[in-house]
């Protein structure tokens, strides 16, 4: 008798989607019920990724204004909700609202000084969200409009870029060693809770999907 063999040729998910962020794929698996061994700290990094994504589209779009590129109010708008939606209410609500009062009392509260001063980094970069979604509202009165817009769209890019480099450095691995591995993961389950109907109705999806769509449109400012 014939033996017939089959070869099974896998090919990874990244191949077949090149333009689906990496870190954003490796968070959606791994929110998972399946996957129990993520940390907490390890979703809040990969968040990290897409956040620094939207970065770099709000400063290219930034540069294409400054330079006299075409940019449409709507691009920036696009911009705005998704730093809202993903970077305000995703990420800064798990810290803010389950990770801070947590870590408030380990270590009879050593850390104490650094969760206020990074509590209030979140409400000022909320604050100079606000600040950039109105002066939205005036770009096409001119050259100052313009440039009131950008100015305020760098010192925002500078100021979560501090930030993301704070909690990477001090207040992720301070984190990782006062935290058990158990609690890591239970930690990790209330962020799954919060954010439970954005994963089920796909708004994770939908703000990759605008990241993408912007990405593409500001292909037509070269030189960044």
């Amino acid at each position: 008798m014939k033996k017939i063999f089959i070869i099974i040729v896998l090919i990874p998910c990244t191949y077949l989607s090149p333009y689906i962020s990496s870190a954003y794929s490796t968070y959606q698996h791994n929110t998972s019920a399946v996957d129990q061994s993520l940390l907490a700290t390890e979703m809040l990094h990969q968040e990290f990724e897409t956040i620094r994504r939207v970065l770099h589209i709000l400063e290219k779009a930034s540069h294409c204004l400054d330079k006299g590129e075409p940019v449409s109010q709507k691009t920036f708008s696009n911009i705005i909700e998704i730093i809202k939606e993903f970077s305000d209410k995703c990420h800064q609500e798990k810290e803010d609202k389950i990770l801070f009062p947590l870590m408030k009392d380990k270590e009879e509260g050593k850390k104490k000084d650094l969760l206020g001063r990074l509590l209030m980094e979140h409400v000022t970069s909320r604050d100079k969200i606000r600040d950039l979604s109105l002066s939205l509202n005036n770009l096409y009165l001119g050259k100052k409009a313009k440039k009131k817009l950008t100015k305020i769209a760098y010192a925002y890019i500078k100021h979560t870029r501090k930030h993301i480099q704070t909690e990477e450095k001090v207040l992720f691995p301070w984190v990782n060693k006062v935290l058990t591995h158990d609690e890591q993961i239970l930690l990790k389950n209330k962020f799954e809770a919060l954010e439970k109907n954005d994963i089920e109705t796909g708004v994770h999806e939908k703000y990759i999907a605008m990241i993408e769509e912007i990405e593409k449109q500001l292909e037509i400012c070269p030189g960044f």
